[in-house]
């Protein structure tokens, strides 16, 4: 992805810290998430499971649920929040997805693979893979055609 070297700074801090964590090394990991709270300005627990390759193009702002778990090949921009809503758990993100800047995906919900999430969006349900959602609150339009 074009974006590693640029913000690649934050997912190397998320993946020390997640590394500890998986290694009993639980102080540790939390000493190295408040750094990259405090110097970075991003929220990505240790407990989050994120897949291969994902890349946070602009790293500030940007908030993720500790149960959250993002597919591979992920791409995420600036102030992009994915939480819970009313005590429910993170969301489940597919692989290949683009999450523009500001986008907000809340609650306990699926988002498919292939799927673009546009810029400012609220995503309050369930996408399904290979479409396009934009707007608050989120609306597919456009879905890939399959052969």
């Amino acid at each position: 992805m074009k974006y590693r070297d640029e913000a690649g700074v934050a997912v190397k801090f998320f993946r020390v810290s997640r590394w500890c964590f998986d290694h009993h090394l639980e102080v540790v990991s939390k000493i190295v998430f408040r750094f990259m709270q405090i110097v970075l300005g991003c929220t990505i627990p240790y407990t989050v499971k994120m897949g291969k390759n994902c890349a946070i193009a602009h790293f500030h702002g940007i908030v993720i649920h500790h149960t959250c778990v993002i597919g591979d090949n992920t791409l995420i921009y600036q102030n992009v929040t994915l939480g819970g809503r009313n005590g429910e758990s993170g969301p489940v993100i597919g692989k290949n997805v683009v999450i523009g800047a500001g986008a907000c995906v809340l609650g306990s919900i699926t988002i498919g693979d292939n799927v673009k999430i546009g810029a400012n969006a609220v995503v309050l349900e369930s996408v399904p893979s290979d479409c396009t959602v934009v707007g608050v609150p989120a609306k597919i339009v456009k879905k890939k055609k399959k052969i």
